[in-house]
Parts: structure tokens; C-alpha cells; sequence
């Protein structure tokens, strides 16, 4: 999560929106983490699990980059280190004009 806040921030003058959903109804701790960790993008629940199965997502973390037609034009399941960068190669390849903080 820490990470997506970075990119997020890294890449929201240039159009990038980051949402997060999360399986589970909204519970206390998550509130708290969310907040300790100021994520400030939203955070969705997805108690029926209507959009898991939508996008196919089979396991958590998964990260999907989804252009403005609404494709998928970039999918990785779980996080290592490093993986950031990959994803912000991914974005920047997306985005109008240049990123000034690489």
C-alpha cells in the first residue's frame, strides 16, 4: 500500500487515479491502517465479491493498470520489492507528458 501511495502521488498531475478494493466489509482496523499509512485514494469494499470475480482476481494483492477505454492493459499478482518500479514503468508508458521526478 505504501507503495501505491508514492505512485499515486508521483503520477495524479498527470491523470493516474488509484482505487483500492478490498474484499471485506469496511472494518475498524482497516480504517486505522489506511490511515496510518495515508492512503488518501479510495477504498472500496467488495463484500459479494461482484468485482473479484469481474476482474478475476484470484488472489490478493493484485494489481491491474486500466487505461481509459477501461482495458486491462497490465495485470501482476502479489508484491515484491522492486515491483513498484515495473508498475511506474507500466503507468509512465500510459500518461501524457514526461515525469519530472524520475
Amino acid at each position: 500500500m505504501p507503495r501505491l501511495v508514492e505512485l499515486e502521488s508521483r503520477f495524479r498531475d498527470r491523470g493516474l487515479t488509484v482505487v483500492s478494493i478490498d474484499p471485506g466489509p469496511k472494518v475498524k482496523a482497516a480504517e486505522e491502517f489506511l490511515r496510518k499509512e495515508n492512503v488518501v485514494h479510495p477504498v472500496l469494499t467488495d463484500p459479494d465479491g461482484s468485482v473479484f470475480v469481474r476482474y478475476r482476481i484470484h488472489a490478493i494483492p493484485v494489481t491491474l493498470v486500466i487505461d481509459t477505454e477501461g482495458r486491462i492493459v497490465f495485470r501482476h499478482v502479489g508484491f515484491a520489492p522492486g515491483d513498484e518500479e515495473r508498475l511506474a514503468r507500466e503507468i509512465e508508458s500510459l500518461l501524457p507528458g514526461k515525469d519530472h521526478e524520475a
